[in-house]
């Protein structure tokens, strides 16, 4: 919660308008090959596709109890109506950057990233309880689906780097309380 609130005060920083350019000017529009790389995750990583991925994997991890169904689908929906409450306080403007895809809204924290290192992070959780012996593949797969939901947003141009890492940190937060809750919830 630390990390989200310093973001959110330092956002007229030099240093943070800084960070954001060196990522921006890194990252984005890499080429044709990332773009179109970078548009599928974005498609996989909204609503719908976060959604979607946690009713298909909440509904195969059944065994688990509660907390992974209906718990995961319930819980992306927090995460994503949490990223609209924050997006109200917050306020920011998008980069200001010709948009690689369709945007709606503001831009701080991302939705997409917040949601990305959400789903990762549960996701990578129910996994090594299921399948412990994989643990690593497992931790893997969900550190590479947040970095690669965030990071797509700064390679369309459609988020500041601020952005991804406010929605990550925002994110840290309610995977902790899924984790407290997962005792509860579990059969």
């Amino acid at each position: 919660m630390l990390g989200f609130l310093a973001l959110w005060a330092a956002l007229r920083t030099p240093a943070i308008a800084g960070l954001d350019d060196w990522v921006a000017a890194n990252l984005y529009d890499l080429g044709p090959r990332w773009v179109h790389a970078a548009k599928w995750i974005a498609h996989a990583g909204s609503f719908a596709g976060s959604l979607a991925i946690a009713v298909v994997l909440g509904g195969a991890l059944y065994r688990l109890g509660r907390i992974a169904f209906p718990g995961l689908p319930l819980f992306v929906l927090l995460v994503w109506g949490t990223n609209s409450v924050l997006k109200l306080l917050v306020d920011r403007q998008r980069p200001d950057v010709a948009f690689l895809m369709t945007v709606h809204g503001s831009s701080f924290p991302s939705g997409h990233a917040m949601a990305a290192a959400a789903l990762g992070g549960a996701c990578a959780w129910l996994l090594c309880r299921r399948w412990p012996a994989a643990r690593a593949l497992w931790i893997a797969l969900g550190t590479a689906w947040m970095l690669g939901g965030g990071l797509a947003r700064v390679v369309l141009g459609v988020h500041h780097f601020s952005d991804i890492m406010a929605g990550y940190a925002a994110a840290a937060v309610l995977v902790a309380v899924y984790l407290h809750l997962a005792p509860r919830l579990s059969r």
